[in-house]
């Protein structure tokens, strides 16, 4: 049974999530990697705000081995968009 600080860890993430997903199809600029970065950087800020001084759940530890996956996807976003913009043509 989720407590209620795991409802509201996962409602401000999804609230991320889809706001990110609204302001970059507002503005008319959604891609897979503008999307990606906006969704890591909300988990961590999400993740950092949320953050107990006092006592760490156990399910907080899960958290830290999905920003690490999270963290080397962006990197793989920005190492793909670096590529593209300087080599054209090497990576369609």
């Amino acid at each position: 049974m989720p407590t209620p600080r795991r409802r509201r860890y996962l409602r401000l993430q999804l609230a991320w999530l889809l706001g990110a997903l609204l302001v970059l199809v507002a503005l008319g600029v959604f891609s897979a990697g503008a999307y990606v970065l906006l969704a890591v950087l909300g988990f961590v800020v999400v993740d950092e705000v949320l953050a107990s001084p006092d006592a760490e759940p156990r399910w907080r530890g899960r958290t830290r081995k999905l920003a690490a996956v999270g963290l080397l996807g962006a990197a793989v976003v920005v190492a793909v968009r670096t590529i593209q913009l300087v080599a054209p043509g090497v990576i369609p």
